[in-house]
């Protein structure tokens, strides 16, 4: 699978909620580089607004591409 080339923000900057919001459905297929899904993490651990927005577009990918995502996945893990 390739990853998107999106770079990390400098450390002294911590990513903002317009920054997650906008990598979040990126974030959930996997598609950042480890160190941006890294500020993805950090910033969704302490925001809770961020949180609401993730469990939302989670579940909206689950109701129309469940079945996908799922068989997806697997396929991802077998190849590994």
């Amino acid at each position: 699978m390739a990853r998107a080339q999106v770079t990390s923000q400098p450390r002294d900057r911590i990513m903002s909620c317009r920054d997650t919001i906008h990598l979040i459905c990126w974030y959930l297929e996997g598609k950042l580089s480890p160190s941006v899904e890294g500020e993805i993490r950090k910033h969704l651990a302490d925001c809770s607004d961020c949180q609401l927005v993730l469990n939302a577009a989670n579940t909206t990918l689950d109701r129309y591409f469940g079945a996908e995502r799922v068989e997806e996945a697997v396929g991802e893990i077998k190849a590994a």
